[in-house]
């Protein structure tokens, strides 16, 4: 990356991991997975909080709505306090961890969407479906390049879906025209659930450029019971909240559309909001064509080539694929010459299959012809004594067998088997098949009475 140091990492509750990267990256933000802090929490006070319901409720509304690490602190306070776990050590463990997974301590931090390790998690869960551990390297490439063709795959669908899809707007807000003109597809869905949320609320105004937005029933989803605070500048159009979506997810949050709406300004939202990260690229920008470096490589063999050229064409068509969906006339252009590269295909096979069977016709023709020479006893002279001098001894190979081990032997082992007796006449040297006594007497000792 440049010598760049990330500015944020999530990571599971590891000490070794923690340690490396306060001395790698020391100006980076660490937090953990707050979906695995959450499990081990619901394991230990669960049975607690399933009994006492208004406990559960303001836990979960302190840790995950608290805007500032002095509420935090405060509420978190008022809470153990009102519901007497003062003394309760899990409480006191979940609190000396607060500054590692708590929101309120990474409010202003650009952590798109994310507050746990899911994602990275679900590739690599998508990579085992490919790949095991026990594979060799040659084969992890191949794997890899079946698991790239599937995202490119999956990347052509969403572009067509984003290209030739009507989406039907949510309302008649010119910004919503806005966002889908200008952010891609995903991202305009979850704009459209912040502009859904709009009617949730309802504003009051302060004075002096403050504004309140307050629920006007229950819990809005994401943003719970509380009461949200908008700082506007009308004059250089800054808007301020506090839950700090914009810092956090980088597009803006409900609050600020209803205060938008509030003061009549939801004519198109400002550039500064305006994220070059979730837009789509411009349709005059050509990408570059990188010219790769002349270096000595080794001859690929028919097989490599072979699959090389495969996912050149499977790459090729998918483009091409992409534009010939579009209506029934471009694919009746598509079928036209895939018709006439069928017919093309098979003429080329026809001829080369012609083209073998000559020369083995012609191979087969110079054999006979050898065969009736009349030196033929001095020419296979000849042939025997060429062959004698180009043979050699074949390779030494080692034995295939399972290796001898070499670990001690137990009592058990070293103890010899004990000798088999014959059932006829008792003796150790032989058995009841082979037995002297039997084959001397068949009708005394039939075959049938020993082995059935």
């Amino acid at each position: 990356m440049d010598g760049l140091h990330p500015l944020n990492i999530i990571t599971d509750q590891d000490v070794a991991m923690r340690t490396a990267i306060e001395m790698v990256f020391p100006d980076t933000i660490h937090r953990n997975c707050r979906w695995h802090i959450m499990k081990k929490v619901q394991e230990k006070i669960g049975p607690m909080a399933a009994k006492r319901e208004d406990l559960r409720r303001d836990f979960n509304d302190v840790i995950d709505y608290s805007v500032t690490e002095e509420e935090f602190e405060t509420r978190w306070a008022e809470m153990i306090q009102k519901h007497d776990v003062v003394d309760n050590d899990h409480f006191k463990d979940i609190y000396d961890l607060r500054k590692c997974f708590v929101p309120a301590y990474f409010m202003k931090r650009f952590f798109p969407f994310l507050q746990t390790t899911s994602r990275s998690e679900g590739f690599n869960a998508v990579l085992k479906q490919y790949i095991s551990p026990r594979e060799s390297l040659l084969n992890f490439f191949k794997q890899y390049m079946k698991l790239q063709e599937k995202i490119d795959s999956a990347e052509d669908g969403h572009d067509f879906m984003g290209m030739d899809k009507v989406v039907r707007l949510w309302g008649d807000f010119p910004m919503e025209d806005q966002i889908l003109q200008t952010y891609t597809l995903p991202i305009y869905n979850i704009f459209q659930l912040e502009l859904r949320k709009i009617p949730s609320y309802n504003a009051r105004d302060c004075g002096g450029g403050v504004f309140e937005v307050f629920p006007v029933q229950g819990t809005v989803y994401g943003y719970g019971r509380r009461t949200y605070v908008v700082d506007v500048d009308l004059e250089n159009l800054m808007y301020n909240c506090q839950c700090c979506k914009f810092y956090k997810d980088g597009i803006l949050c409900c609050h600020i559309m209803k205060v938008m709406s509030y003061i009549g300004e939801v004519r198109e939202i400002p550039e500064h909001y305006i994220l070059p990260r979730w837009s789509l690229p411009p349709p005059d920008i050509v990408p570059s064509v990188v010219e790769p470096l002349q270096r000595k490589t080794e001859k690929m063999s028919r097989k490599d080539m072979r699959l090389l050229r495969y996912g050149n064409l499977c790459n090729d068509f998918s483009k091409l694929a992409v534009g010939l969906a579009v209506s029934e006339k471009t694919k009746e252009i598509a079928d036209k010459h895939m018709i006439a590269m069928s017919k093309e295909l098979a003429a080329l096979k026809k001829a080369n299959a012609d083209a073998l069977k000559r020369r083995k016709n012609k191979s087969v023709a110079t054999e006979d012809i050898s065969d009736s020479s009349p030196f033929e006893g001095r020419m296979d002279e000849d042939v025997s004594q060429s062959r004698n001098k180009k043979a050699k001894d074949p390779p030494i190979t080692a034995a295939k067998e399972r290796p001898c081990s070499k670990r001690k032997k137990g009592g058990l082992q070293l103890k010899k088997p004990n000798p088999t007796t014959c059932s006829v006449c008792g003796e150790i040297d032989h058995d009841a098949r082979n037995c002297p006594v039997r084959l001397a007497n068949p009708e005394k000792f039939p075959f049938h009475q020993f082995f059935q």
